[in-house]
C-alpha cells in the first residue's frame, strides 16, 4: 500500500494537536468506492465485455443486454462501441449503470459488480473505473490479500484492517494493484465474505480519526515502527515488538558478482552475440534491467554485465535494513563509442534507500528489510533474511497462528494496532434503483447508487480455472553448493514448494502454504548436506477459491570428489610390492613399482589415492597400502 495516506494522516495529526478533538459522525449510508482496473486488465487498445443484466448507457438511447458480448476500442483517440461487427457509438467517456442490482459486467473474463466508467489512458489505452459499493469492494480485496481458507477470526481482522485502509479514500480514486489494496473485483470467497459480512462497516480509529492499517505477509517475528520504515513521525498504535505469532517466513537468494564474461566478446559486432549471451541471474538481471530502464534509459536494450558491489547496512531498531550500496556495470546496445565499440556504462549508488536497492533487486526476491546475514565470497554475494514486506502492522501470517491459538479477531487488532479502537462507521446501503437521468460526464464515474438486493446476495460466478505454474527452472551450483529454484505463477495464491530425494520421500519443504503474489518466485537451497543422486523439486500453487496446481522438475547433485591438500609428508609402504600409476585409478598405465617398506613422499591425496613423488615427476599408489 502506498505511504501517501500514512503522510496525510500525519499531517492530520499535526493540525488536530492544535485544534479541539473533531465530532465526527457515522455515515448516513453504505458509501461507494471508486477501483480503476489495470492489475487484471493491463493496458489494452480493446475489451471484451459479456454483460449478465442490463446496463444504461449515460447520455444514450443505447442499452447493453442481458447475455451479449460487446468489444470497446480505442480508434482515433475515442472509444468506439461494438455489437459483432456493428458500430453503436463512439465517444470519449462511456458511461454504464445497471439497472438492478445483480446486474454485472465481465471484462476480459473477470466479473465486476457495480457501475462502469470507461475512458482512453494516455491517447492509447481504455482504462475502466469501477464504481462498487465498499462492502462489495472488500469482499473482493479479502480474499486476494489473504487466504480465504485460513481461519475466520484471522479474515474478520483482514476485513477490517482492508475497510479502514479504504475507508481513507473514498473521495479518490485507487487502483486495484498492490498499490493500495489488490481487488478481484466479484470473484468472492464463502469465507471471506463472511468475515465482510460478519464486520459490516467496522473500522479502526484514534481520536476518532482513521488510523493507518498497513498490513504485510510477514514481519519475521518482529513487527517495525512506521517511523522505522517511512521516516514518518512515530504512531503510538504502529510500535515495534516483539511478534512471537509470525511464522518468520525465510527467504534467501544469492547473486553472481560476474553477470557475463567480457573476455572473448566482440565489442565492435555485439549483433553476434547480444541475443544468445544472458546474465547468469537471469531474474536478478531483469528486475534491474526493468528499473535501469524506468531510470533514464527508457526503450534500451540493455545486457548487465557485473554487479561488483551489493551492501546493506544501517539497521534501524527494528533489525532492519535502511540502506545501501551498489554498483553495476551495463551495456547500452546502440551506445558505442567513435570506433563503433561498446561503451561499459556504470551505476554507483552509495547510502541509497534499502526500498531503492529492493527495488532494483526484485521485492519478490528480496523480501523484506529484515537481513539476517550477508555471506561474500570471490564470485557471489548471498542475502538472507526473515519477514515479507514492511513489518508495519497487521502481519497476516501472524494473524493466522493467533486465530489458530484461539484469538478473536479483536485480540488479534488489539495487538498489531495497539490503542485503537472500532467503530461502525456507516448503516446499510441506500436501497433504490440507479437513475440515467440529468447524468453527471464529467466525474470519474457514474454517481448512481447499485441498490442492495431485496432477499440475497447475487449469485457468486465461481472461478473454477486452477493457476498456471510456468517458466519452472533448477540451477545446481556444484561448485558453490547451492540449488536455485526459480518459477512463475499466474495469480496470487498459496505454495507449497518441496523436494523429494530417489526413494520418492519429502524430506525438506522450502515453502509450506506461503501466500506469494502473481509473478516469479525464486528460492535457493543449500546441497552441501546432499548425497550424489537425482532428487525431485515439487510445487503446488491454491488459489483463493481452492483451485490447484501442481508441477514438478528434478535435479542432479553430484559432488566432486574431495581432495585434501597437504603439506608433503612421507609414509612407508605395506605391500610386497606395490604399483606405480599415471593416474589415481587401477585401469591407470603402471609406470613403477615400489617396495615393502620403502619410503615414500606423499604430495597430495585425493580420494583412496596417494599422488607421491617418483623419481623427477611423480605417480599415484593405493593409500591402503601406504602408513
Amino acid at each position: 500500500m502506498k505511504k501517501s495516506f500514512l503522510i496525510f494522516f500525519l499531517l492530520l495529526l499535526i493540525v488536530t494537536s492544535i485544534l479541539p478533538p473533531p465530532v465526527v459522525e457515522a455515515l448516513a449510508s453504505e458509501p461507494t468506492i471508486q477501483v480503476k482496473l489495470k492489475n487484471y486488465i493491463g493496458n489494452r487498445t480493446h475489451l471484451t465485455v459479456t454483460v449478465q443484466g442490463d446496463f444504461q448507457i449515460e447520455s444514450s438511447q443505447v442499452k447493453l443486454t442481458n447475455g451479449k458480448t460487446y468489444i470497446i476500442k480505442v480508434e482515433s483517440g475515442q472509444l468506439h462501441l461494438y455489437e459483432g461487427a456493428n458500430k453503436l457509438l463512439n465517444t470519449n467517456r462511456l458511461h454504464l449503470i445497471p439497472m438492478t442490482y445483480s446486474s454485472y459486467l465481465t471484462i476480459n473474463n473477470r466479473p465486476y459488480l457495480g457501475a462502469f466508467h470507461f475512458e482512453v489512458e494516455n491517447s492509447l489505452y481504455i482504462r475502466p473505473t469501477n464504481t462498487v459499493y465498499l462492502e462489495d469492494y472488500l469482499k473482493g480485496v479479502v480474499p486476494f490479500e489473504m487466504m480465504a481458507s485460513w481461519p475466520i477470526e484471522a479474515l474478520k481482522a483482514q476485513a477490517i484492517a482492508a475497510r479502514t485502509y479504504a475507508a481513507s479514500y473514498l473521495n479518490k480514486t485507487i487502483d486495484d494493484t498492490i498499490s493500495f489494496q489488490v481487488y478481484g473485483g466479484y470473484d468472492w470467497h464463502p469465507n471471506s465474505s463472511k468475515a465482510v459480512n460478519e464486520t459490516y462497516g467496522e473500522v479502526l480509529k484514534k481520536n476518532n480519526y482513521l488510523i493507518s492499517t498497513v498490513f504485510s505477509a510477514s514481519n519475521g517475528g518482529k513487527t517495525e515502527s512506521n517511523a522505522n520504515a517511512w521516516g514518518s513521525i512515530a504512531l503510538s498504535y504502529l510500535p515495534m515488538k516483539e511478534d512471537p505469532f509470525d511464522a518468520r517466513t525465510n527467504w534467501n537468494f544469492t547473486l553472481h558478482k560476474k553477470q557475463i564474461q567480457l573476455e572473448g566478446l566482440d565489442l565492435k559486432n555485439p549483433s553476434l552475440w547480444w541475443n544468445t549471451t544472458k546474465e547468469k541471474d537471469e531474474q536478478l538481471a531483469t528486475s534491474i534491467k526493468l528499473w535501469l530502464q524506468q531510470n533514464g534509459h527508457q526503450g534500451k536494450d540493455l545486457k548487465i554485465m557485473s554487479i561488483p558491489k551489493l551492501s546493506l547496512h544501517s539497521p534501524t531498531s527494528g533489525g532492519r535494513v535502511s540502506k545501501g550500496d551498489i554498483t553495476i556495470e551495463y551495456f547500452i546496445k546502440d551506445h558505442v563509442d567513435s570506433s563503433g565499440k561498446l561503451v561499459l556504462q556504470k551505476l554507483e549508488l552509495h547510502n541509497s534507500s534499502a526500498a531503492k536497492l529492493r527495488a532494483m533487486i526484485g521485492n519478490r526476491v528480496m523480501l523484506s528489510y529484515y537481513v539476517t546475514n550477508v555471506r561474500e565470497t570471490t564470485d557471489t554475494l548471498s542475502v538472507s533474511g526473515l519477514g515479507d514486506g514492511h513489518g508495519v502492522g497487521l502481519s497476516q501470517w501472524g494473524a493466522k497462528n493467533r486465530a489458530d491459538a484461539g484469538h478473536t479477531y479483536k485480540e488479534i487488532l488489539g495487538f498489531y494496532y495497539e490503542g485503537a479502537t472500532l467503530h461502525i462507521d456507516y448503516k446499510e446501503r441506500v436501497n433504490h434503483v440507479p437513475s440515467v437521468e440529468n447524468p453527471t460526464v464529467h466525474k470519474p464515474a457514474p454517481v448512481a447508487i447499485i441498490p442492495k438486493p431485496q432477499t440475497s446476495e447475487p449469485k457468486k460466478i465461481v472461478d473454477k480455472t486452477p493457476p498456471v505454474i510456468s517458466q519452472v527452472k533448477t540451477t545446481v551450483d556444484q561448485k558453490k553448493k547451492n540449488l536455485t529454484l526459480s518459477f512463475k505463477v499466474n495469480e496470487a495464491s498459496k505454495v507449497t514448494l518441496y523436494l523429494k530425494d530417489s526413494k520418492g520421500n519429502i524430506f525438506h519443504y522450502v515453502m509450506k502454504g506461503n501466500p506469494v503474489h502473481a509473478g516469479t518466485v525464486v528460492k535457493a537451497y543449500d546441497i552441501t548436506k546432499l548425497a550424489n543422486g537425482t532428487y525431485k523439486a515439487g510445487i503446488i500453487s491454491v488459489d483463493p477459491n481452492e483451485n490447484q496446481a501442481s508441477t514438478s522438475t528434478s535435479f542432479v547433485v553430484k559432488h566432486s570428489p574431495t581432495t585434501t591438500l597437504t603439506k608433503a609428508k612421507t609414509g612407508k609402504v605395506t605391500a610386497s610390492k606395490l604399483h606405480v600409476r599415471s593416474s589415481g585409478s587401477t585401469k591407470a598405465k603402471v609406470i613403477g613399482s615400489l617396495k615393502k617398506n620403502q619410503t615414500v613422499t606423499i604430495l597430495s591425496t585425493s580420494g583412496s589415492w596417494h599422488k607421491i613423488k617418483y623419481g623427477k615427476s611423480y605417480g599415484y599408489v593405493a593409500k591402503i597400502y601406504v602408513k
